[in-house]
């Protein structure tokens, strides 16, 4: 029951949940081959004599500032890129494969049909339980959770690298291991004034507490159902500030 224009994004994969679960795989393959192509392609032409601001390049000033490729020192090693180009490159076949099984193999819809792998096993219908249905407010604070956590772990992810491995600080030009400083009168007046942050340790402290928010909201809306009058577009509306929220939190950091 399609109440948009067809030019509206997605409006051609209503109730084929199959197809959009393809287009979303075949997107993040594209985007994995791009990121690990373009990686060894910068791999190839780089010239540690050279500043990487002059040479053009997106992927490995990224990867420098992870700690990846350099030594503590700030010195090239290159050590690690070619891998991770490489893996992204293979992660994207996969994304390929998966995006054309559920595109030209999979029943269009499967929750509705009979078709292949669409039945009424168990296991599909937990499936279900993450199909987009805007009408249904306990069905959008329930996704709602799970991006949450999926943001929280993220957090964690990057204070943990940040702590065991080192990232770089452009203030000595060199990598450094990074204790979080999770002083929450520090983070709660640093999001007034984020853009004139000048500690490593506040910027993990920051993304610590993000990873807690998100992690706790999280699984507060994964157990809890929809509160307040629900209307047509707030299932949207909470989708949406989702995002909004996370780079908000972000800004802490």
């Amino acid at each position: 029951d399609v109440t948009y224009g067809w030019w509206v994004g997605n409006s051609v994969v209503t109730n084929k949940s199959s197809r959009f679960i393809g287009s979303h795989v075949a997107h993040t393959g594209l985007i994995c081959f791009a990121a690990g192509a373009n990686t060894l392609w910068e791999l190839a032409r780089y010239n540690p004599d050279i500043p990487m601001g002059h040479q053009g390049m997106v992927s490995i000033p990224h990867l420098a500032s992870l700690g990846i490729g350099f030594d503590q020192a700030g010195a090239w090693t290159g050590q690690d890129i070619a891998f991770i180009g490489i893996f992204h490159l293979i992660c994207s076949f996969v994304y390929a494969l998966a995006g054309l099984l559920h595109s030209v193999v999979f029943s269009e819809d499967t929750q509705n049909s009979s078709g292949l792998w669409a039945d009424d096993r168990p296991e599909h219908r937990q499936a279900s339980r993450y199909k987009l249905e805007w009408d249904n407010p306990d069905n959008q604070t329930f996704i709602l959770g799970h991006h949450l956590i999926f943001f929280g772990v993220a957090c964690i992810w990057f204070v943990e690298w940040a702590r065991i491995h080192g990232i770089y600080d452009p203030a000595i030009g060199a990598v450094r291991q990074v204790e979080y400083n999770l002083n929450l009168t520090n983070i709660w007046n640093h999001q007034f004034d984020f853009l004139s942050i000048d500690s490593l340790e506040d910027v993990m402290g920051g993304h610590a507490f993000l990873a807690f928010v998100e992690i706790t909201g999280g699984a507060f809306h994964i157990a809890t159902k929809q509160t307040g009058e629900y209307t047509e577009f707030k299932g949207k509306n909470i989708l949406s500030a989702e995002a909004v929220l996370s780079w908000s939190l972000a800004g802490i950091g």
